[in-house]
C-alpha cells in the first residue's frame, strides 16, 4: 500500500468516522430531548388533572366519602381523559378500582394497584409515585375530601413519545449531501496534499539516487517553512557537508599519495645504496691493508655497483611514469644470474651470512626485466638479513623448483620470523616489524611481482624464521 494511497484512505476514514459520530450524537440528542419532553409533559398533565379533580372535590359536601367517587366522576373522568389525552383511573385507598376513563384490552391490569406502588402511597401520602413500564409511565397520588381524609387514589397512564425513525431518517437524508460534498472535498484535498508531498519526496529520492560525489550537485529549492521545508533544508545541509568532506578527502588523498610515493622512492633507493656503501667500506679497508686481491675486489665491486646504479636509474624512471614497469618491454631473464649478482652484492657487506642456494640453473628463465628482478630479491634478502640481526648463526636459503607450469622460488631465513596472526598483513602498506623502516618494501615487491605475472606469499609451513614463496610463469 503506497504512502499516497494511505493518506487518501486516512482522510476518507476520517470523514466516515465524522459522519458516524454525527449520527450517533444526533440520535443521543433526540433521545435525550424526548426523555426531557416526556418528563415535563407528564408533570404538567399530573398537575392539570390534579387541579381539575380538586376543583370538583372542593364543591362537594363535607360528608363526601370513597363510595361517592364513582357517582361524582362517572362523567367527569372521561371528560378529563379526553381533554388531557390520558387514561385516568380512580381507586379506593386500599387500591381497588372504582372507575376508569377507558377499557383496556387486559382489564385485570386496572383492577388493583400493585402493592409495590400502594405501600409508598400509604407511607408518604403527599408524594406522587411514578412507575416506568418502558413505553408507559403510571403516576399515582392520593386525593382527599374537605376533612383532609384520603378518600381515593388517582392513576394516570401516560404513553411516552419516542423518537420517530422516519423523522430521523429524513434528517439523515438532508445531512447526506453535505457529507458527500465533504468526503469528495476531503478526497481532493488529500490527493492534492499527497501529490505535493510525494513530488518533493520523489525529488529528494531521485537526487539521492543520482548523487555523484565527483559531480557538482545543486540544492533543492523549497521556500515554505513547514515540515517538508525542514526535510529539504536538512538534505541541502547534508549535501553541502558531503561536498565539503569530499573535497577535503580528495585533498588529503592527493597529499597522502605524494607522501606514499616519496616513501616508496626513498625505500627503493635505500636498498641498493646500503650494500654499495658497505662495499665501499670493504674496498677502503682492503686498500688500507694492501690486500693482494684488491684489484679483483675492485673489479667485482665496480661491476656490482654499476648494476645497482642501473637499478637506481630504473627506479627513478619507474616512478616518473607512476610506477609503470613497462610490461611491453619484458624479455626472458635468467633468474640464476640475478640471484648471483644480488648475493655477490650482499657478500661484499660481510654480514656473516651462510648462503644455501639450490635448484638454480640456466633453464630457470622468467618473463621480466633484470632490474625489476634485482629489486625484488634486494628487498627480500635485505629484510631477511635485518630479521637475523640478533642471530649468531645466520642462514639464508634460496631454492628453486618447477611447479604449476612455472618456477617456484623460496627465500628462507632463520630470523625472528612472522607471527601467524600477522601473515595476512605483511603485504599491506606501512606494515613493518622493524623499529625503523617505511613498511613499503614488501608492498612494492608484491606489486612488481604481480605486474610480471607472478605471485608472492608467506609460507605458513615454515617453522623457524620466515619464508617467502614466489612463483613466476616460465619465460
Amino acid at each position: 500500500m503506497g504512502f499516497q494511497f494511505r493518506i487518501l484512505l486516512s482522510m476518507l476514514l476520517l470523514m466516515v468516522l465524522s459522519l458516524t459520530g454525527t449520527i450517533g450524537v444526533a440520535w443521543q440528542f433526540a433521545v435525550r430531548q424526548d426523555t426531557e419532553y416526556n418528563e415535563q409533559r407528564l408533570l404538567r398533565k399530573e398537575a392539570a388533572i390534579e387541579r381539575s379533580m380538586e376543583y370538583v372535590l372542593d364543591r362537594m359536601p363535607d360528608a363526601f366519602q370513597t363510595e361517592d367517587i364513582p357517582l361524582v366522576f362517572s362523567d367527569r373522568i372521561c371528560e378529563l381523559a379526553n381533554v388531557h389525552g390520558l387514561d385516568i383511573a380512580l381507586y379506593t385507598p386500599d387500591g381497588r378500582l372504582l372507575t376508569q376513563s377507558s377499557f383496556a384490552a387486559d382489564e385485570t391490569t386496572w383492577m388493583q394497584v400493585p402493592d409495590a406502588i400502594l405501600s409508598p402511597l400509604q407511607g408518604l401520602p403527599e408524594e406522587v409515585q411514578r412507575t416506568d413500564l418502558g413505553p408507559v409511565v403510571l403516576a399515582h397520588w392520593n386525593f382527599n375530601n374537605l376533612d383532609e381524609e384520603v378518600v381515593g387514589i388517582a392513576q394516570v397512564r401516560y404513553e411516552k413519545r419516542t423518537v420517530e425513525t422516519g423523522d430521523f431518517r429524513s434528517f439523515l437524508i438532508q445531512l447526506a449531501p453535505l457529507y458527500v460534498v465533504l468526503i469528495i472535498g476531503g478526497a481532493l484535498i488529500a490527493a492534492l496534499l499527497s501529490n505535493r508531498l510525494m513530488r518533493i519526496l520523489t525529488i529528494i529520492r531521485d537526487r539521492m539516487r543520482e548523487l555523484d560525489p565527483t559531480q557538482a550537485q545543486s540544492p533543492i529549492p523549497y521556500a515554505q517553512a513547514d515540515a517538508i521545508g525542514e526535510l529539504v533544508a536538512e538534505y541541502n545541509a547534508l549535501l553541502r557537508h558531503l561536498q565539503k568532506t569530499i573535497a577535503e578527502l580528495a585533498q588529503r588523498e592527493r597529499e597522502g599519495a605524494w607522501r606514499l610515493m616519496a616513501m616508496q622512492v626513498a625505500h627503493e633507493i635505500k636498498n641498493p645504496l646500503t650494500p654499495i656503501k658497505l662495499g665501499v667500506q670493504q674496498l677502503e679497508r682492503a686498500w688500507v691493508d694492501q690486500r693482494p686481491d684488491f684489484d679483483e675486489r675492485l673489479k667485482r665491486f665496480c661491476k656490482t655497483a654499476s648494476t645497482q646504479i642501473d637499478v637506481l636509474a630504473e627506479i627513478a624512471h619507474d616512478f616518473s611514469s607512476l610506477a609503470d614497469i613497462g610490461v611491453q618491454d619484458l624479455q626472458s631473464v635468467s633468474v640464476a644470474k640475478v640471484i648471483e649478482e644480488v648475493v655477490a652484492l650482499f657478500q661484499l657487506g660481510d654480514h656473516g651470512v651462510r648462503w644455501e642456494i639450490e635448484g638454480f640453473s640456466e633453464e630457470v628463465l622468467v618473463r621480466g626485466s633484470r632490474s625489476h628482478l634485482l629489486r625484488v630479491f634486494n628487498n627480500l634478502i635485505s629484510n631477511a638479513i635485518q630479521a637475523m640481526s640478533k642471530q649468531t648463526n645466520k642462514v639464508i636459503r634460496l631454492r628453486c623448483s618447477e611447479w604449476n607450469h612455472g618456477w617456484k622460488i623460496t627465500v628462507e631465513d632463520n630470523g625472528v620470523g612472522i607471527d601467524q596472526a600477522l601473515i595476512e598483513e605483511v603485504f599491506q602498506p606501512h606494515f613493518t616489524l622493524k623499529q625503523e623502516g617505511s613498511g613499503l618494501g614488501l608492498t612494492i615487491t608484491r606489486s612488481v611481482i604481480q605486474q610480471l605475472g607472478g605471485t608472492v606469499s608467506v609460507s605458513k609451513e615454515h617453522i623457524e624464521g620466515a619464508a617467502f614463496d614466489i612463483w613466476f610463469p616460465k619465460g
